[in-house]
């Protein structure tokens, strides 16, 4: 289902943004990465699986075998589509090599503008089903446990989100991973409406039309997302109809483990963002504590919260990074070049709220509910991050002027 949910270009301009003005070029909200998940709920539910493999008229003893002929099904398909393609399928031994740089690098050498990029294979750890035997019964039954299998990474210049992968586990219950950019899809937005930019690796560093790329990338909010996921699912996956028609066609249930939302600050000068910087982290670390934190990513410090609250600093080749984290669920603040991103990561939404009528009865009144893992309330996630990296900003902007401790000590 789409969200109209775009938010209003025109706002009250943030005070950190209103200090800064003059060294500021504009400002941008919008996803950076998103994980979204497919599961097939009802297979890891033990009786509905038991009744899938006696609707496959597969005994229990014959699981692995059965089993081991749909993965070479889903195997046999992808190397198909690979070779079709002249795409390399590549077995990864070793999880040590990234599989995204090593995509970048086939991009670069091979010049892949759109298409398949290439099929990696490795085994990893997931949760899959094996046969254990029951001591009371005797008999063999399927347990659900931690194990590792064989998965397939999809690595794709899609003409619509850029570079994305699917990650596909061959064995049941062949769970899908799927990773988009939100910085890659708006370039190619850009692209398609004639906007003029400048991006170094997973950032912006000059936008020519600031309120109509916010405008584009507010629009990715209302994205059918079920639909752009099955859409993926049906190109990489296409067995899946066949492996669960014995259940009449069960669909796969689209959530979102982790959402990445960032606010970047374009400055004019990068030496002048580099003098800053210090200021802030300074700031944010004398001033900032848990109640603070917690506010920001929309809680209340109370007696009820039983959680924890941590900040670590760290500082990498590129600039400084500080972040927070509120249980699962993080805020940090970082610099590259010349933009400055404070960026919201939600991996539990439990604790979030959404305006909504309830899922059972969808007439009835709206009322505040607990967030879906769901991908129909990836809109509201994009609120509550966008509103948590302006409470941020907003509290930055308290930090003092531009001039370095080390000069001040002068």
């Amino acid at each position: 289902m789409k969200k109209n949910s775009s938010a209003p270009t025109h706002r009250v301009l943030n005070p950190f943004i209103e200090k800064h003005q003059k060294d500021v070029m504009g400002i941008l909200h919008s996803f950076d990465r998103l994980r979204l998940q497919g599961s097939l709920g009802y297979l890891y539910c033990r009786d509905v699986f038991e009744e899938y493999l006696n609707k496959s008229k597969v005994l229990c003893k014959d699981f692995k075998k059965f089993a081991t002929g749909l993965t070479t099904e889903v195997c046999q398909s992808a190397e198909q589509l690979a070779r079709s393609l002249k795409r390399p399928f590549t077995y990864l031994a070793s999880s040590a090599l990234s599989k995204e740089e090593e995509a970048q690098r086939i991009c670069r050498q091979d010049k892949i503008k759109e298409g398949l990029v290439a099929v990696f294979r490795c085994v990893e750890p997931c949760r899959t089903y094996k046969m254990r035997g029951n001591y009371q019964t005797k008999l063999l039954e399927p347990q659900l446990e931690l194990g590792k299998c064989l998965h397939l990474y999809f690595y794709v210049q899609h003409p619509r989100f850029g570079l994305l992968h699917l990650r596909l586990q061959t064995w049941f219950p062949f769970l899908i991973h799927l990773c988009l950019n939100g910085h890659e899809w708006l370039a190619r937005q850009m692209d398609g409406k004639g906007l003029r930019y400048r991006k170094a690796d997973n950032r912006f560093t000059w936008i020519k039309d600031f309120e109509a790329a916010q405008n584009l990338a507010n629009a990715q909010l209302s994205s059918d997302w079920v639909a752009l996921c099955e859409e993926l699912r049906r190109t990489y996956h296409p067995l899946h109809e066949k492996i669960v028609a014995p259940l009449h066609g069960i669909s796969y249930y689209w959530t979102a483990p982790q959402t990445e939302f960032s606010s970047d600050l374009l400055f004019r000068d990068q030496a002048t963002l580099e003098r800053l910087v210090p200021r802030l982290i300074l700031h944010a670390m004398l001033n900032l504590g848990c109640e603070q934190v917690m506010r920001f990513l929309g809680k209340r410090l109370d007696g009820k919260f039983g959680g924890e609250v941590v900040s670590d600093l760290r500082r990498g080749p590129e600039g400084v990074r500080l972040k927070h984290w509120v249980n699962e669920n993080s805020l940090k603040l970082y610099n590259c070049l010349n933009v400055l991103r404070p960026e919201t990561t939600i991996h539990d939404p439990d604790d979030l709220r959404v305006y909504r009528a309830p899922e059972t009865r969808p007439d009835a009144p709206k009322a505040w509910h607990q967030l879906r893992r769901g991908v129909a309330d990836l809109y509201r996630r994009a609120e509550i991050s966008r509103a948590a990296n302006e409470r941020y900003l907003t509290a930055l902007a308290a930090a003092n002027n531009l001039t370095p401790l080390a000069e001040e000590a002068v």
